[in-house]
């Protein structure tokens, strides 16, 4: 498929709402969503109900589960046979979360078949083929009910209706690293507010997910405590040291007056970076 994107619309937080990819405060971020959803409308004159969302968080939990189902060698294996199997997969993925996780109920954000297996082959897609049984090595990501209830509520008040929910590295992965790349062995990571994602192929597939709660927020913090300023103009010293090559002239809180070179920022934040 071919994606062709009509308007877009990119709004920062006010107010740190958001914190390592979790909604903390679902009446500000719903707002905000409203205001980037409202300013959509009016460029495409119509209304919107609809949304994707790309759910991050800092305590993501992959499980990798080998499936399997036993089919009819008479038949052949339909597109609907691959659901079930894959979907096998992820029930059983969900109770060895829950068999070693007990106290936190966790949901589904997106899986990925590594692995399909016909007759104990190896295939591509079974789909057509026959056989007496096919299985399928899986890998399927959770978060916390509580992280994708805040994601549903925010965009609930901002009148929106949730048609997909996946993970944000596996977002990442399929719009920058086609299919026929995958089989290098390549480690995605997409560096964001509150968390980084990590997306890892080899051998044609992804093989793994993870997260980090350390991100662009823990540079700006670093910022902030070295040049003694709050985090919105932390955010500006950052982003300036990033875009332009010009020295950065800001006040801190006591309002002296400083102009730092991109270079002294980038040393203060190597230490975040490194880590």
């Amino acid at each position: 498929y071919e994606f062709h994107i009509v308007p877009m619309k990119v709004m920062e937080h006010a107010t740190r709402a958001m914190l390592d990819g979790q909604v903390h405060d679902i009446s500000v971020v719903g707002e905000e969503i409203k205001q980037v959803k409202e300013k959509l409308e009016r460029k495409i004159n119509r209304k919107l109900s609809g949304v994707c969302i790309a759910a991050a968080g800092r305590v993501l939990k992959t499980v990798t589960v080998e499936a399997d189902m036993k089919m009819d060698p008479e038949v052949k294996i339909s597109s609907e046979d691959i659901y079930s199997l894959d979907l096998n997969g992820v029930d059983l993925a969900h109770r060895q979360v829950c068999e070693t996780l007990t106290d936190v109920n966790y949901y589904c954000v997106g899986y990925t078949p590594v692995k399909y297996y016909l007759n104990g082959y190896e295939i591509t897609n079974l789909e057509g083929h026959k056989g007496s049984e096919i299985s399928v090595l899986l890998l399927a990501t959770f978060l916390p009910e509580e992280v994708v209830d805040g994601l549903y509520a925010a965009v609930e008040i901002a009148g929106l209706e949730v048609a997909n929910l996946t993970l944000e590295p596996i977002a990442a992965m399929n719009v920058a690293i086609p299919e026929n790349f995958r089989l290098l062995n390549i480690a995605l990571v997409d560096v964001g507010a509150g968390t980084s994602d990590i997306c890892i192929t080899r051998d044609g597939s992804v093989v793994a997910y993870g997260m980090i709660p350390c991100a662009g927020d823990e540079l700006s913090e670093m910022i902030a405590r070295n040049y003694l300023v709050d985090f919105a103009q932390a955010e500006k010293i950052k982003m300036a040291a990033g875009t332009s090559r010009k020295k950065i002239a800001f006040k801190d809180i006591m309002g002296t007056r400083i102009t730092v070179t991109p270079e002294e920022v980038v040393n203060v934040t190597k230490p975040v970076t490194d880590k």
